[in-house]
């Protein structure tokens, strides 16, 4: 929708309002995970992904204000359950999931969001006429390119421990199921208009 000029400016700030809600989200889930497995040499990685969320939440703030948002709107936003599905899943990994069912789960997921991240934010710019600081949240991801090496360690470690590796891959499994729910719930408000 946004690559054929499509989108709508209410759905650009529906766009806007989900992500900062997953972001928000994202902040509480990620410290609670991080409370959860901070005395494993897994804290390093899960560390990065909490001071990541800070930049992010900032980020996804610029973008909603360029589309004319501002904090009371993005904080009294009405929540899409297909949008948000993927925060809630996340919530469950971080609270009774392992360190590895996150790690594992954000590897896979990484390689999509980017992908339609740096879709996003071309069509944003070019069709648009967001500027490149307006739209730097969708450029922030891209930065984020884990090594399988970095993913390794924390995996076999909790499979030492006995999470099951059935539960890791179900985990990513859905997480990426979540994702693709978000995009649908985009390309549904999008047609609508």
């Amino acid at each position: 929708m946004l690559e054929q000029k499509r989108a709508t400016e209410a759905s650009l700030k529906v766009l806007a309002t989900q992500q900062y809600a997953i972001v928000t989200n994202g902040i509480r889930n990620i410290a609670l995970i991080v409370a959860r497995f901070g005395h494993l040499p897994s804290r390093r990685i899960l560390n990065d992904f909490l001071q990541a969320e800070f930049v992010v939440h900032e980020a996804v703030r610029k973008f909603a204000h360029a589309t004319g948002l501002n904090e009371l709107d993005l904080q009294q936003a009405k929540i899409l359950p297909g949008a948000l599905m993927f925060s809630y899943f996340e919530t469950f990994i971080c609270l009774y999931a392992s360190d590895a069912d996150l790690i594992t789960a954000f590897f896979f997921d990484a390689q999509v969001w980017i992908s339609n991240a740096r879709r996003v934010n071309r069509a944003l710019q070019t069709n648009y006429n967001f500027r490149a600081e307006d739209v730097v949240f969708f450029d922030l991801y891209a930065n984020y390119q884990p090594s399988e090496e970095s993913v390794l360690a924390p995996l076999e470690a909790a499979l030492s421990r006995g999470v099951p590796a059935r539960q890791i891959e179900e985990s990513a499994r859905l997480l990426l199921e979540y994702e693709l729910s978000f995009w649908d719930a985009m390309a549904q408000i999008a047609q609508l208009g």
